[in-house]
């Protein structure tokens, strides 16, 4: 193996199919020196992204005046010409191997609809065609800016809101009128005869037999569920694949569905995604995680199911990414056994994503310093404005107002009445979910003042600084042990 350190091999390149960790950089020029020290010690190749659906954006978006785009998109201020060439020198100088990749590009009404899915709100409307024209639009502008710094190596679409729940309240009847108008006589055919009488028969990565068999009724109920969301993804992955003139990574998100993942049409999707001719690295399935929250559940229930999806994803040369990886608290991983559990079950090969823990890391640090410090000012203005923010939002019955929220905000205000939280808790669940809201906030100017001062901080105040990276370093060293990542290196092809 070739020398990582000075070799050519260091920097942005496509991993391939490996076990590794993908990790949101929401402020890069705050975040990047940790995490890759973090690599560089544990000798880890990883993945370094941003959501272009809800946490990136364009230049365009980001460098747009005040109130022309909803708060939410790009919410971080961090654009994705930015964090790529930020990403791609950052490596260079540190001497790593990363990936850099668009992580969820959302084909969806709306980013206050993505970001309302975050924090469990699903809202039902469905996506028209002027909407999912400029979706799809502007999701290849996204893609376009990506592959301009010709560090892009890595792709992840989420078309989780084009699926048809409608199929599942249809009798046979009426499935079957929708199936003949949907498809063309030669594709029912088809559709027909590739599933009706097969046995797609595994053995689990905990070695179980498993064994699939698919009826009429499913095939037309999947195939129904599944066609828009199929077309347009393969729409999506031509345009990449015209644009790019190197290999890349693909990634399929599910993640974000209502529902949790069924292992049965999971294997219809990727075996219809195979039949359009298309690779695909990793599948990221709906396993019951909740975002920013431990996993509570039972571990060996947890276990067989995520082994059944790896199983079935490896029969397609894909690992599983698993999303929603953060927990309660920057130091709790995803709760007790969780990680164990997931190692056991994909049998040690999985990709695994967190992001917003870094800047949840970031409150925690500043509301910890005293009172009068410049640090705990700077934290209080930031949950304050977070604070009447959303309280606005609630009361104007904003973009952003949902029965949730308000419940959030009334817990907290209850808990500091009673004396049971503190007041500006960082841990409150309202403030967890909404306070990268304040990179966005901006002045009269168009300065996102709050980001600038963060950022301001981090480069003027070495004290802060070093606490920064010496804590960041700890929580991507924490992950890294705890899925083993460590020396994944040795398991990348360097020959493309």
């Amino acid at each position: 193996m070739r020398d990582m350190i000075k070799g050519e091999n260091i920097g942005p390149r496509y991993l391939g199919v490996v076990h590794h960790p993908a990790i949101g950089i929401r402020i890069p020029e705050i975040f990047l020196t940790g995490i890759l020290k973090a690599f560089k010690k544990k000798n880890v190749a990883g993945g370094l992204m941003l959501s272009f659906g809800r946490e990136t954006a364009t230049e365009e978006v980001i460098n747009a005046p005040p109130g022309k785009y909803e708060i939410t998109r790009g919410h971080t201020g961090t654009s994705i010409k930015k964090y790529i060439t930020m990403s791609a020198e950052a490596s260079l100088k540190e001497g790593v191997i990363i990936e850099i990749e668009a992580d969820h590009i959302m084909i969806i009404g709306s980013t206050i609809k993505a970001v309302k899915r975050i924090a469990g709100i699903h809202e039902e409307a469905k996506i028209d065609i002027e909407e999912l024209k400029k979706s799809i639009e502007y999701a290849k502008s996204e893609i376009d800016e990506a592959i301009s710094t010709n560090f892009i190596n890595s792709f992840t679409i989420d078309t989780c809101d084009l699926f048809n729940l409608d199929v599942y309240k249809l009798d046979y009847e009426k499935l079957k009128n929708e199936f003949e108008k949907a498809f063309s006589e030669n594709e029912r055919k088809r559709l027909l005869n590739q599933y009706i009488g097969k046995k797609f028969e595994f053995t689990t990565t905990i070695g179980k037999n498993i064994a699939y068999e698919f009826d009429e009724n499913e095939i037309m109920r999947f195939a129904l569920k599944f066609n828009d969301s199929l077309r347009i993804s393969k729409e999506i992955y031509d345009y990449i694949k015209g644009k790019m003139n190197k290999p890349f990574g693909f990634e399929i998100a599910f993640d974000e569905t209502i529902e949790e993942t069924n292992d049965k049409e999971m294997l219809f999707y990727l075996n219809e995604w195979k039949n359009l001719g298309m690779h695909v690295d990793y599948i990221a399935p709906n396993i019951g995680f909740k975002k920013r929250m431990d996993f509570r559940g039972d571990l060996r229930k947890l276990e067989e199911k995520v082994s059944k999806l790896a199983t079935i994803a490896k029969n397609f040369g894909a690992l599983l990414s698993i999303h929603s990886g953060s927990g309660t608290s920057p130091y709790s991983g995803k709760g007790p056994g969780t990680y164990k559990a997931l190692l056991k079950a994909t049998g040690g090969e999985l990709k695994y994503k967190i992001s917003g823990v870094y800047y949840e890391l970031l409150m925690e640090i500043l509301s910890s310093f005293p009172p009068r410090s410049e640090e705990r000012k700077l934290y209080n203005k930031i949950f304050d404005e977070v604070y009447d923010f959303l309280n606005k939002q609630i009361a104007e019955n904003g973009p952003l107002a949902s029965h949730l929220l308000k419940k959030q905000i009334e817990r907290y205000k209850k808990e500091v009445k009673k004396g049971i939280r503190k007041k500006r808790d960082p841990r409150a669940l309202f403030f967890r979910f909404y306070s990268y809201l304040a990179l966005n906030f901006r002045d009269k100017n168009g300065r996102r003042y709050f980001r600038e001062k963060l950022i301001d901080l981090y480069n003027k105040n070495k004290k802060f600084r070093e606490i920064i990276d010496k804590e960041v370093e700890k929580l991507t060293i924490r992950l890294i042990n705890g899925l083993n990542f460590a020396n994944n290196i040795s398991k990348i092809s360097f020959q493309e």
